[in-house]
């Protein structure tokens, strides 16, 4: 018996044994499976990459809305860069967003979200589109797919910018969500469908389909400042507005507004460049922009100012899609929505500000209808930062005449990365900022 009972104890220890070194080599860090929630925020999350980081102040600096007032910005203010200078910005489009934007398709196919996979095929679309903007041909069918496609082709940049806008259109068919069911990082009273048009409209302009462009814009309804898409941003440590972090945390006067184009436009004393007029006094804007107290003129990063820690900032907002509909319906002859949608876009600051700063202009204010197109833009400018002033810059041949810093033409695309040079062997070769894309050629 005492045998018996030894060797029942001894055969429950070696079970026991042998349940607790099961699972030994598995290592808990090492992740197999994400929730789709998850991976969908972070391809939300990277949005901020393109709308307020690197790409945003670089597209800055070469329309002059910015300056680049310190060390290797003064350099890349007056393009001197080189490709591995965009190394980074290629990395937050395709694995910082484009990737995770495909994990997350694929993961709501596996668990059969029509919603959540529209939702990503937005995401995607809007990722493909922007690289394809600013570098022209660039891999996209094959991208990210290295198990099958080590070297991936590039492909012609109209075909992507067509594909991306397919993509939308096919996500917003599937997708009933409003912008903040699908993540935690975007503010918005617009649903994924509204945000979709929006996106497609940005990409329609600057392909110049203007009657596309301005069908988008109108299907998006931004009727009100709240339709804006925005990255929410907070006080806490990380969470801040990016131009914030770059700005008071990490490259003191590396960016200002010192002397740039945007500043003149709407500084008052600018007399030769100041855009001010009867219906125009700019004095608040350039207060809540710009920030005098110090030798530069610096970015506004006040609890009061436009780059403040906690400011919330657009992926596409009121006054861009406003501004698609004014130029797009006065290239096809619709003036008087055009002007509709320019006072929108003004009136949105005095909503913000809190002031009474724009009166409404009426057809009479235009002496032609090149005058009303110039005023248009140029209320782009000052309103729209980074890259979609940028597209404009270059699609329109700087029909604003913004200060190209000894340029006689606007730089053209962004360098190819380094790194699609060294390891791509579909890689198209070197191209210089004065190339055209294709769809500027």
């Amino acid at each position: 018996m005492r045998f018996l009972g030894l060797a029942t104890v001894v055969s429950l220890g070696l079970a026991s044994c042998q349940s607790f070194v099961e699972d030994i080599n598995i290592d808990p860090n090492n992740f197999t499976d994400i929730s789709n929630s998850l991976i969908t925020n972070h391809a939300v999350l990277n949005l901020a990459t393109i709308s307020e980081a690197e790409t945003a102040r670089i597209a800055g600096m070469w329309t002059d809305q910015f300056t680049g007032s310190d060390r290797q910005y003064i350099t890349q203010d007056n393009y001197g860069v080189g490709d591995s200078d965009f190394d980074a910005i290629w990395g937050d489009i395709y694995r910082g967003g484009l990737t995770q934007a495909q994990i997350a398709a694929d993961k709501a196919r596996e668990l059969g979200s029509e919603s959540l996979l529209g939702v990503a095929e937005i995401l995607q679309g809007h990722y493909a589109a922007e690289a394809a903007l600013l570098f022209g041909d660039v891999p996209f069918t094959q991208a990210n797919k290295a198990a099958e496609f080590a070297d991936p082709v590039y492909e012609p940049q109209r075909d992507v910018l067509m594909a991306a806008i397919a993509l939308i259109e096919g996500g917003i068919a599937k997708t009933d969500l409003k912008v903040t069911d699908a993540n935690s990082v975007l503010s918005s009273s617009s649903t994924w469908d509204q945000f979709g048009n929006a996106l497609i409209a940005r990409y329609k302009l600057a392909m110049r389909d203007y009657a596309g462009a301005l069908a988008a814009a109108q299907a998006a309804n931004f009727s009100s400042a709240s339709n804006s898409v925005d990255i929410i941003h907070s006080t806490t440590n990380f969470a801040e507005n990016s131009y914030y972090q770059f700005e008071a945390e990490q490259r003191t006067d590396y960016l200002t507004f010192d002397n740039s184009y945007l500043i003149n436009l709407i500084a008052p004393d600018s007399t030769d460049t100041y855009r001010g007029d009867d219906k125009t006094d700019d004095s608040n804007r350039v207060a809540y922009y710009a920030d005098n107290s110090s030798d530069f003129i610096r970015l506004n990063t006040n609890p009061n100012g436009l780059f403040a820690a906690a400011q919330n900032w657009p992926v596409i907002g009121y006054p861009e899609v406003q501004l698609i509909i004014a130029e797009s319906a006065a290239r096809t002859g619709d003036t008087d929505t055009a002007i509709e949608a320019l006072n929108n876009a003004r009136n949105y600051w005095d909503g913000v500000m809190g002031t009474d700063d724009y009166q409404d202009y009426d057809e009479d204010d235009f002496g032609d209808d090149d005058s009303l197109l110039k005023t248009i833009l140029t209320e782009k400018f000052v309103s729209v930062f980074g890259v979609p002033t940028f597209y404009d810059i270059v699609r329109t041949n700087n029909l604003i005449g913004t200060d190209l810093d000894g340029r006689t033409t606007p730089a053209q695309r962004f360098l190819y990365p380094s790194t699609e040079r060294s390891s791509n062997a579909n890689y198209p070769g070197l191209k210089e900022l004065d190339t055209p894309t294709p769809i500027n050629g």
